[in-house]
């Protein structure tokens, strides 16, 4: 590998906040390649300074959209995620990115750019001559109902966390030669339990003898969490019930003041290795990274709540290999998870199946073929790259 100066880095990663689970990916795969010595850089191009604020904005409404109107954010899902329409997407989102995309290359000169969020790569390559700019790589977060706007045909490789994933990027002209099925990059903590579930849950300070459902809430805390629970508490199984709230402080409060029957944790944002390892079976939404995190761990699922486009690919990806059930309310929700509570077979069963679908060195493989385009790289930022004018940011 050659040698760069230390205003440089090997591998730039472009992630987005919006949700939590493109941060978590990104920082699976800078972990993996900083354990190799490799140096590494994750970037928000949003959060840039030549970046327009309202796309900081747009990452929140992301969210408020996915809470509010589900319908409708499936519905814009479906119908931009055809030949075409994608294009749309990318001049929409190259208008307000192209300078801070062009300023992150130039400022740490990568070797490789890896983008765990659609469309990134698209623009970059649009911009840089194929001998000046870095060789590119996508990695894609979610596991069966991916929009196409994540296929660039100009990325050097495509990692994919499904064979499912796979078959659309084949569909969307990406060379088989350049897809590599990797699995989605998480904590490879997530599938191996250090010790055994009884010593945990004493660690955490729950009952080691109940059976245990975590519920989880996303980073934000959004969703129907309330409801599920107090569902659920009102079952006359004797049970545990684990929540985490997440960032959302005042559902934190909510549940807290509430008067449980069965013993009920709340937390509120907190590393849930421990979390997921300690519980019988996890609920929660069909965001791609929590998905593969639990079945890593090997944990059946119980999905609750709407699920706007990809996250309804992501849940039925998982339904369809007998690892997790979809809960349409919560009485159904509560009938599922009481179910599942009880019963030792089934149990073991769906988890069986989860930890067939449970890929956690995925972080190991990405970082591999990282490694992999960095001992072929021989692109650099030229010339050429530095005549583009990019104004400074104003004070």
């Amino acid at each position: 590998m050659t040698n760069k100066s230390s205003t440089t880095t090997n591998v730039l990663i472009l992630t987005s906040d919006a949700g939590s689970g493109h941060r978590s990916a990104a920082s699976a795969i800078e972990h993996a390649l900083r354990t190799h010595g490799v140096s590494t850089v994750i970037a928000n191009p949003a959060h840039h300074p030549l970046a327009p604020h309202t796309l900081i904005e747009a990452e929140r409404f992301y969210l408020d959209v996915v809470h509010r109107a589900p319908d409708q954010y499936a519905l814009a899902h479906t119908l931009t995620d055809a030949p075409g329409l994608d294009l749309f997407l990318e001049y929409s989102l190259a208008g307000a990115l192209r300078k801070s995309l062009a300023a992150l290359v130039l400022t740490h000169q990568p070797d490789v750019v890896v983008s765990v969020y659609p469309l990134f790569t698209r623009i970059i390559s649009s911009m840089f001559r194929q001998k000046s700019r870095p060789r590119l790589m996508t990695v894609v977060t979610d596991l069966g109902n991916v929009h196409r706007a994540w296929f660039n045909q100009a990325d050097d490789c495509v990692a994919v966390p499904t064979l499912t994933v796979r078959d659309k990027a084949l569909k969307c002209g990406i060379d088989i030669a350049k897809v590599i099925h990797t699995g989605l990059p998480i904590n490879p903590a997530f599938g191996r339990q250090m010790v055994d579930k009884a010593t945990l849950r004493h660690q955490l300070g729950w009952d080691p003898r109940l059976p245990t459902l975590v519920l989880l809430s996303g980073g934000a805390g959004i969703g129907p969490v309330a409801q599920m629970a107090h569902a659920l508490d009102a079952r006359a199984q004797t049970h545990q019930l684990v929540i985490v709230a997440g960032r959302n402080q005042a559902l934190a409060a909510q549940l807290r003041a509430h008067q449980w029957s069965n013993r009920t944790h709340v937390y509120d944002f907190v590393p849930l290795v421990d979390v997921v390892h300690a519980a019988d079976v996890v609920a929660s939404k069909a965001g791609g990274l929590t998905v593969s995190e639990c079945l890593a761990a090997g944990k059946p699922l119980v999905f609750y709540g709407d699920a706007p486009g990809q996250e309804e690919g992501n849940r039925e990806y998982v339904v369809s290999h007998g690892a997790g059930l979809i809960a349409s309310d919560a009485q159904s929700f509560a009938e599922y998870a009481t179910t599942l509570l009880s019963s030792n077979p089934l149990r073991h069963s769906m988890a069986y199946s989860a930890r067939q679908l449970g890929m956690p060195d995925a972080s190991v493989a990405v970082a591999t073929e990282v490694e992999r385009l960095l001992s072929i790289s021989t692109a650099r930022v030229t010339s050429r790259l530095s005549k583009l004018r990019i104004p400074q940011p104003r004070p």
